[in-house]
């Protein structure tokens, strides 16, 4: 390890904490910053991809995660109508080794993997908010200062990674221009125990009639239950109750009547209003921004989880080698930023681009309450033999992972 000052991780969500991770165990001084005390958020994103599960097999960590860690395995997409199920997508030839969706907790994940990291020099500071970029008098960043309480401190950097996501404070003091892509839908999320007597579902279901649409996720000891709104359309939810959102899973998803009340109040569920969100850069000097901090990701796919850990997968990759150096070079440090940018950005506005697509025609599905089956195309893919497994397939090429360097790989 070279006596530079190193990096500083601006976040502690799965880009921040996978970064942080990677970059330590190559012998990086690094520091993660996050401005909560705990990794104990509700309703984030847990759905780990097949591709992603191979990546984190490749580091060794993918097996002792998921015996560690209680979780689902989704082997299906499924949309459920009242009349049929639609499997659109069959996950069961992705992997030779993880042919599922695995939907682990980040809240027990993050703190999992903060650990591993400890043993290479990981630093995490809990409840540590970054305030402001310091920069030198040619503009460039050279660390952040944190607050902790009334206490502030700088913490120099060789380069600044932002992942504190969707609402990035570290976005907010860049000199990047955001610009939100019109989201058409919400969503009010809400956590129900699981019992043992709960049918055998896919774990990833999205479940409709006319005018509605509720994403029914399996969880290691619960279900995740998502209502799909109209953007904006929550004060009136409130205005109507929480009762028609109870008789919703009575028809739907009756297996729940146990649970239903514990819906008692709309003040019950967690509102996620929807945005997409899109930079025009990703970097500037000592700066690179990853994750939500720079592209938001609707839920649209459960891919921001994913598109997250690539992010930081990619920046790693990028960023070891100028890090590392005997000598640190910034120039050379901001040519690796700005390769990860141009690497991930094409992949991120294709997804970007098709979930504004797919959040429009869901949205005018609730409005109109229209017929709650898939649209043509994808009904052909759970009618013709095979198609829900090409589907998959495709879907696992576009979230692939880069090869890891071998600084992360060696034992």
């Amino acid at each position: 390890m070279s006596d530079s000052p190193g990096c500083v991780v601006v976040g502690g969500g799965p880009a921040g904490v996978l970064l942080g991770y990677l970059l330590a165990r190559a012998g990086v001084k690094v520091t993660v910053v996050e401005s909560r005390g705990d990794f104990d958020r509700r309703f984030r994103g847990d759905s780990l991809a097949p591709p992603v599960l191979d990546y984190l097999d490749r580091l060794g960590l993918a097996e002792p995660l998921l015996a560690e860690i209680p979780h689902a395995r989704a082997d299906a997409f499924v949309w459920a109508t009242p009349d049929r199920r639609y499997v659109l997508a069959d996950y069961r030839r992705t992997s030779a080794k993880f042919p599922f969706y695995a939907l682990v907790p980040q809240a027990r994940f993050l703190p999992w993997l903060v650990e591993r990291g400890r043993p290479y020099g990981l630093e995490v500071r809990m409840g540590s908010r970054a305030s402001e970029l310091v920069r030198d008098e040619t503009g460039r960043v050279r660390g952040v200062v944190v607050a902790d309480g009334t206490d502030r401190e700088i913490l120099p950097a060789d380069l600044v990674v932002g992942c504190d996501g969707r609402n990035s404070r570290v976005r907010r003091l860049a000199s990047v221009t955001a610009t939100e892509l019109n989201s058409s839908i919400d969503i009010a999320w809400i956590a129900l125990p699981r019992r043992a007597t709960d049918p055998d579902t896919s774990g990833l279901e999205l479940v409709t009639e006319p005018g509605h649409s509720i994403a029914c996720l399996g969880q290691g000891e619960g279900w995740q239950i998502g209502f799909t709104l109209r953007a904006d359309s929550f004060p009136a939810l409130r205005e109507t109750g929480a009762a028609p959102l109870r008789a919703l899973l009575r028809r739907r998803l009756p297996w729940l009547e146990d649970r239903i009340e514990l819906l008692s109040d709309v003040d019950d569920l967690a509102l996620l209003p929807i945005r997409i969100t899109r930079l025009d850069r990703w970097t500037e000097p000592g700066l690179l921004l990853i994750g939500d901090a720079a592209h938001v990701i609707s839920p649209v796919g459960g891919n921001g989880i994913n598109f997250a850990v690539l992010d930081a997968a990619e920046a790693a990759n990028r960023l070891v080698g100028p890090l590392t150096a005997d000598r640190v070079d910034p120039a050379a440090v901001d040519a690796a930023a700005a390769a990860v940018e141009r690497v991930r950005r094409p992949l991120v506005d294709r997804e970007q681009r098709f979930q504004v697509r797919t959040e429009r025609a869901t949205a005018g599905r609730l409005e109109t309450g229209a017929d709650p089956r898939p649209p043509l195309p994808l009904r052909m893919i759970a009618d013709v033999p095979g198609f829900a497994r090409w589907s998959a397939g495709r879907g696992a090429k576009a979230l692939a992972a880069p090869e890891p360097d071998p600084r992360f790989t060696r034992r």
